[in-house]
């Protein structure tokens, strides 16, 4: 209930302050502009610095004080602009458009734009990441591209085609035709690869389902043509499994997610990854699984999900994390199950008035072994999709839009204003979508904490206001920061130890203020962001907070005046 209180009460005090404020008081929430296409310019060189023609630079995701994602390209990103893939020219420029806004309707700005380049020649490691905005000339250096040639090996019948095999490579380059191979003769000749250390893993799919598979080979290219290479290729198995017995039967909405695990390293490796329904019985068949391949999983199921082993759980316990079985798999496997819990949302404006039809969002992450974190469960999608597909980042955002099971993360808030989702034990944010409320902003997010536990009530209050209250745009700098320092702003000061201790300081004291209504405490508070950043060199961001902190210093005074009259 506190930080529901707190969030009320910074929105209240945004609310009274802007009637009162002047567009030129440039105070943290002044709006100004409306969305505009910016620039950076790009110059696509060789290794000697030669400018290579003909390079296709494709934007693909944006950063700012929220955070990174990808920049949509169905119209519905929150910037409002659709990318668009440059060619570069005889001199080996770009320019590059990009939002001036990352989210239009908070005026949050763009700090970053994250690119990649493709050629026939030519190629990179990884994406490009361009801090914006700059008038400089954002310089990339492609290299030569390498190439390899595999030749199946197989033992199978007559109806083996060599159009059967399919490459998975570690270095894809980019999201478009990110899997494409050539058959010649009889080897399959994969190019546009970088230098380096690579893995690739051959696979033979027959009526889009796996059938053999080989080792996951790790090669160190050099530019230009690799010496060929001989893969054999062995029939694929299955794994089968149980969900354990205290998971209530019928099983509703079961489903396993399977990873293959990588190697820990710095660099990209190959993973094969799948899914399968649970039956309602409890048993579940993964099909076409890499023989010689250890296996992560994960799962979900209606009020159900897998357990954590209890050394993940101690090493980052607000994660979710897969069990590993390792091959030979051929005996049935038991998944250990942990019950999500069922949690109250309700949902109300300021004057304490329900709200209907409110989406609420948790997202309580996976983290796989090795490789990363995703929203737990959520996205359903099978390596064997993969190959031939022209548009990887549209198959996967397709896959996220359109689930093929109900989440027990989400709902709709009811005719009384309440929400109710199921969640694991931990501490979760809470996010609303709607178009006409918003929860009010608070410490540059908005989210709400709500912590799930096993022995208790899980519920909390969440009063939301009416949009464009307030904007994250004014929070820009403080939200990297607070979350992450996922700014440049929040890299630099958290470079500063005694700045970082301010900051948290700051967080501290709201967080835990009895009475967060208090203009003392909100002073106080204000004061300490504005010293962090006078400390940082941000003369701008500091005088901001000085102002919000003597305006509360006022109210404070004057609630002591009006106590003292009426006394």
């Amino acid at each position: 209930m506190r930080l529901s209180l707190l969030a009320a009460v910074v929105l209240l005090f945004a609310l009274t302050e802007r009637s009162s404020l002047s567009a030129d008081e440039n105070d943290l929430f002044t709006i100004v502009g409306e969305q505009t296409t910016e620039t950076i310019t790009v110059q696509v060189t060789d290794p000697n610095d030669d400018p290579i023609e003909g390079a296709v630079v494709t934007p693909w995701a944006l950063r700012y004080s929220q955070g990174h994602g990808h920049w949509l390209r169905n119209g519905k990103d929150p910037s409002g602009m659709k990318p668009e893939a440059a060619r570069t020219d005889k001199n080996g420029i770009a320019n590059i458009a990009y939002p001036f806004y990352r989210d239009a309707a908070e005026k949050s700005r763009t700090l970053q734009v994250s690119v990649h380049v493709r050629h026939e020649s030519f190629c990179l490691a990884d994406a490009v990441h361009m801090d914006v905005p700059s008038d400089d000339v954002f310089e990339i250096k492609m290299q030569p591209a390498a190439s390899i040639q595999f030749r199946p090996v197989i033992a199978v019948d007559d109806d083996f085609t060599m159009d059967q095999i399919q490459v998975l490579r570690s270095d894809i380059g980019s999201w478009e035709n990110s899997f494409r191979r050539e058959i010649q003769g009889d080897h399959v000749h994969v190019d546009q690869l970088f230098p380096g250390e690579s893995d690739f893993l051959l696979v033979r799919l027959v009526d889009g389902a796996p059938t053999h598979f080989s080792d996951i080979l790790e090669v160190e290219l050099t530019p230009g043509a690799n010496p060929p290479m001989d893969v054999p290729l062995r029939p694929a198995t299955s794994v089968s499994g149980r969900l354990a017995d205290n998971v209530p039967r019928p099983i509703v909405d079961g489903r396993v997610l399977a990873m293959t695990v990588p190697p820990k390293s710095a660099r990209d490796r190959v993973t094969w990854s799948t899914w399968a329904p649970i039956d309602a019985d409890g048993t579940f068949l993964i099909e076409g699984w890499p023989k010689k391949q250890s296996i992560q999983i994960i799962g979900l199921t209606e009020n159900h999900r897998v357990r954590s082993p209890e050394a993940a759980q101690n090493l980052s316990s607000h994660f979710g994390h897969p069990v590993v079985f390792d091959p030979p798999l051929d005996k049935p496997i038991t998944l250990e199950m942990e019950p999500l819990h069922a949690c109250r949302v309700q949902v109300k404006s300021l004057d304490d008035k329900p709200l209907d039809d409110v989406k609420v969002t948790a997202y309580p992450n996976v983290l796989w072994t090795n490789w990363g974190s995703q929203v737990y469960g959520k996205t359903l999608t099978r390596s064997a999709d993969f190959f031939g597909n022209p548009d990887l980042l549209a198959y996967f955002q397709n896959r996220r839009d359109q689930p093929l099971y109900p989440s027990t993360f989400i709902d709709q808030s009811d005719e009384d204003g309440v929400a109710r989702l199921k969640l694991p034990v931990g501490k979760w944010g809470l996010y609303v979508d709607d178009d006409q409320y918003e929860i009010p902003i608070l410490l540059g997010r908005r989210s709400l904490d709500l912590t799930v536990s096993n022995d208790s009530e899980n519920s909390i209050v969440m009063r939301l206001v009416p949009k464009g209250t307030d904007l994250l745009g004014d929070y820009d700098s403080l939200a990297g920061v607070v979350f992450g320092c996922s700014t440049r702003e929040g890299e630099r000061i958290c470079a500063l130890p005694e700045v970082r201790e301010k900051i948290d300081e700051f967080v501290r004291r709201i967080q835990e203020a009895e009475d967060p209504q208090d203009p003392k405490i909100l002073s106080e508070a204000f004061m300490v962001v504005s010293d962090a950043f006078l400390k940082a060199g941000d003369q701008d961001e500091a005088a901001k907070w000085r102002r919000k902190s003597l305006k509360m210093k006022v109210k404070l005074t004057q609630a002591i005046s009006t106590e003292e009259s009426s006394n």
